[in-house]
């Protein structure tokens, strides 16, 4: 039982930033996820107190932040858990029961029109953090979510905060997802909102190619390529294409800005004409 209120019931995921639990709100009679926050590095209390004791202070703010959102197309966070200065925080959230883009993602790629709309979607919810002053920093299939209605929810804002802080481990392991960073934040700079948009570049790339085209076999391989090598044409994204090649650009200032990104995607998510009456 959590803050004798939230009583877990299964893990529903997790990785090098905590935990993911279904849990039930006993107070409220209602399904929730819950989200065990935690550094990856369990050390990091030990070593660097002051930092750590930071740490907590700013993943309490950008879940704060978060929860003032009222959008749609934003994961709604219900309730922080704040144990104290001595552990970290647990955050309440819907429970959006459709899985995930990646679990999508598994039985094919998407046509370019619905990839647009997605990506408009998940636009939009990075707009809404932007205003705020919360960049999302790990854009990915895993981190969006979709409704019964096919409706995508972006989440795990509420520990962009740890994975900034703690992108290499005190053992020197790398902490993210390398194949959707923007090279700027490989290169070690902070972002900024255009870096998120690098990365819903990427992701709308693998949704509607379904391959990621700079996956290798190691992580460091990865980075490498991701700086470095050059992004082959998507082949299947018909009026998509010209609006990921725009995306995925390593000069960050060259990028299309969010408003224009969301006129782009508006003309690319038009059905495909239909073939001409006969009359």
């Amino acid at each position: 039982m959590i803050d004798g209120r939230f009583e877990l019931v299964e893990r529903l995921g997790g990785g090098g930033m905590g935990l993911v639990w279904r849990a039930r709100d006993i107070a409220l009679r209602r399904e929730v996820a819950l989200k065990e926050v935690r550094p990856p590095d369990p050390l990091t209390d030990e070593r660097d107190p002051d930092a750590a004791r930071e740490l907590r202070a700013r993943v309490l703010r950008e879940a704060r932040a978060l929860a003032r959102l009222n959008h749609p197309h934003v994961v709604t966070i219900h309730h922080i858990v704040d144990p104290g200065e001595h552990d970290y925080p647990w955050i309440v959230m819907e429970l959006v029961p459709g899985g995930s883009l990646q679990d999508r993602l598994k039985h094919g790629p998407m046509p370019p029109d619905a990839v647009a709309r997605l990506g408009r979607e998940v636009l939009s919810a990075l707009r809404a953090a932007h205003a705020v002053g919360i960049q999302h920093r790990d854009v990915k299939p895993a981190n969006v979510l979709l409704r019964e209605d096919g409706r995508s929810v972006l989440t795990d804002f509420g520990i962009a905060a740890v994975r900034e802080a703690t992108t290499l481990t005190a053992t020197g392991a790398f902490i993210g997802s390398p194949e959707y960073m923007a090279p700027e934040r490989i290169n070690g700079l902070e972002g900024e909102p255009g870096s998120d948009l690098w990365s819903l570049g990427m992701l709308m790339y693998v949704a509607v190619e379904g391959r990621h085209p700079l996956r290798r076999g190691t992580a460091l391989a990865t980075l490498a390529a991701v700086l470095n090598q050059d992004i082959p044409p998507p082949g299947r994204a018909g009026p998509l294409g010209p609006v990921l090649s725009a995306l995925l650009v390593r000069d960050m200032e060259a990028r299309p800005d969010a408003a224009t990104l969301d006129l782009l995607l508006e003309s690319a998510a038009a059905p495909p004409p239909g073939p001409p009456s006969m009359s």
